[in-house]
């Protein structure tokens, strides 16, 4: 049983601060457009919804707006008024959509060959599906994998509460997200998935004028959570398809405003637990964010939860770790903290592992956390956490003299 084929398709994405990154979608999706099933140029349009963006580029808008009006590009910029949020940027492009399949899309990202292809058959050939996406790696050389969502149930609040004040539950918690993260990165074909990755995913319009596109009560962030569950309600499955792959140059919009964009990920996750666990899961959640918050609460969180962390110490190049002896295959998690709750991951093998040259260039100067693990035939084997701070220029005689007296 299949769907009738995709006619045209919209490519929507919301840009704030990001033009010179938009710029750079853009031109990746007219390196890589899409196609119909005989190979056939497929018409499309792409809408550009500029969320009132405080940070301006004339340069860049100028390059875009050429872009959009040349070949089959058939595009467009509307400048909001406002910022809205992603939510209601997007729905204000779908309003101006002609597409009967929409590609919902972050500006900081780049198509790569057969990506949009790949999706639009999968969709194409599955009507119980609702919403299908690609894999998402940090570079182009598909080094390093995006972590996975995870769906944020009630059970999963009491999860991360209890982690917030041990550290052996933040241990115990992170390995479970590893092994689903593992199911997802290994997956040598099709795979369900319990959520979107709201930075590129390709709906049918008729779904979406069924079950409506986005929230716009969720300001940043929830807001593809918020969708995957009423997708999986009206029942259709989510479905990452197999060698369609895409870079996403990960959150380059919400990093010019670090602190708006926390404020309103907390106010989304807020009105999530409102929405779908009505005055009980909005009661648990505050309830639960004031423990958080209190001074006792902020202690205990700020425990380290890893029993030991090896210190690579300042660099201005590439982290290198060296191992105990040969491994197979071995799994790499990176990131910002400790806890390894929101953690990318890499393969690899050896004696010594370190990223690759096109993964690097997406490192900026702030301090990153491995933790590598063995991969066995069933099973993960911890191997050690390591910390890295990479700097932007080599460190003084001072700060190494300082950086010795830290670690004794």
């Amino acid at each position: 049983m299949s769907e009738a084929p995709v006619k045209r398709l919209s490519v929507l994405f919301v840009n704030y601060n990001s033009w010179r990154l938009c710029v750079g979608a853009v031109e990746s999706l007219r390196r890589n457009p899409p196609h119909d099933a005989g190979g056939h140029p497929l018409p499309y349009e792409v809408i550009v919804v500029d969320n009132n963006s405080p940070i301006k580029d004339p340069e860049a808008e100028t390059d875009l707006q050429e872009l959009l009006s040349t070949g089959s590009l058939d595009g467009r910029i509307i400048m909001h008024h406002e910022n809205g949020g992603y939510g209601k940027g997007m729905n204000l492009a779908f309003e101006r959509a002609t597409g009967d399949a929409v590609l919902v899309c972050n500006p900081d990202l780049m198509f790569l060959p057969d990506c949009i292809d790949l999706l639009l058959r999968y969709i194409e050939s599955h009507p119980e599906v609702g919403a299908v996406q690609p894999r998402s790696y940090w570079d182009s050389d598909l080094e390093g994998h995006f972590p996975p969502n995870i769906m944020p149930t009630m059970g999963d609040l009491m999860a991360l509460f209890a982690a917030s004040l041990s550290p052996s539950m933040v241990r115990r918690y992170s390995s479970v997200r590893t092994k689903t993260a593992l199911k997802i990165w290994q997956a040598e074909k099709d795979i369900e998935l319990p959520m979107l990755c709201g930075c590129c995913f390709l709906m049918r319009r008729s779904t979406i004028e069924e079950i409506g596109l986005f929230d716009e009560r969720f300001p940043l962030y929830y807001e593809d959570t918020d969708l995957s569950v009423r997708l999986h309600r009206a029942g259709y499955n989510i479905v990452q398809v197999q060698g369609s792959n895409l870079v996403h140059y990960y959150n380059r919009s919400a990093i010019t405003e670090v602190e708006l964009s926390v404020e309103r990920y907390f106010i989304s996750r807020r009105v999530f637990y409102r929405k779908w666990y009505g005055r009980i899961g909005q009661f648990v959640y505050d309830l639960i964010r004031k423990i958080q918050t209190s001074n006792w609460g902020k202690r205990r969180n700020d425990l380290c939860p890893q029993k030991v962390i090896h210190d690579l110490g300042p660099q201005t190049g590439p982290p290198v770790i060296e191992f105990d002896r040969d491994y197979e295959k071995i799994l790499v998690e990176v990131a910002h903290d400790p806890n390894f709750y929101l953690a990318g991951g890499m393969f690899g093998s050896g004696r010594q592992w370190t990223v690759g040259p096109e993964l690097f260039k997406s490192f900026g100067p702030t301090t990153y956390y491995f933790r590598v693990m063995e991969v066995l035939a069933s099973a993960t084997r911890l191997i050690g956490v390591w910390r890295y701070e990479l700097v932007s220029s080599p460190p003084t005689q001072s700060e190494k003299v300082t950086e010795e007296a830290r670690l004794g």
